[in-house]
């Protein structure tokens, strides 16, 4: 698996930090859960550089420890074709009983070569997982705006909050 880290830490066990003191405030320590995103994703690259119908396909995986600072960050990317990136970027924020807000983004990049910033879809989920449980997104699709919406990419995931 693919280790990021959101949040305030490193990764492996956090060490629990104190709410900043001001008017009100109460030190509380920070909840932290590990959280993983897993599944598959299908990519359609309709004119790709190397061959044209190029069709990429695998398994997206990732994990890290969060806390209740939202901070996103890229947590995966893949290309397709010499033409298309697909990335996924995560944030979540914790809850006292142990359960995660997830927040998802997937962009579909499309252009004349992997590095572009030719932004044509993006997807944004939020998703709630108590703690010890699951949540299972299926058919998540961006389809390219250009080209005739020929170019696309697919995805399965399966959000986890691991105790």
């Amino acid at each position: 698996m693919v280790a990021a880290v959101v949040g305030v830490g490193v990764l492996g066990a956090p060490v629990a930090t104190a709410a900043p003191a001001g008017a009100g405030a109460v030190a509380t320590a920070s909840v932290w859960r590990n959280i993983a995103l897993t599944g598959t994703f299908t990519i359609r690259d309709d004119e790709g550089i190397f061959s044209p119908g190029t069709y990429c396909s695998g398994n997206v995986a990732s994990e890290g420890w969060v806390n209740e600072v939202r901070s996103p960050s890229l947590w995966w990317q893949t290309t397709c074709g010499g033409e298309i990136r697909l990335e996924k970027h995560v944030s979540a924020v914790t809850d006292s009983n142990g359960g995660v807000m997830i927040y998802v983004t997937l962009r579909l990049y499309e252009g004349t070569n992997v590095t572009n910033n030719d932004l044509d879809a993006e997807r944004h989920i939020e998703r709630y997982v108590p703690a010890g449980q699951v949540s299972v997104l299926s058919e998540i699709a961006l389809d390219s705006t250009e080209n005739s919406g020929k170019d696309w990419a697919k995805l399965n995931l399966t959000l986890h909050n691991d105790r």
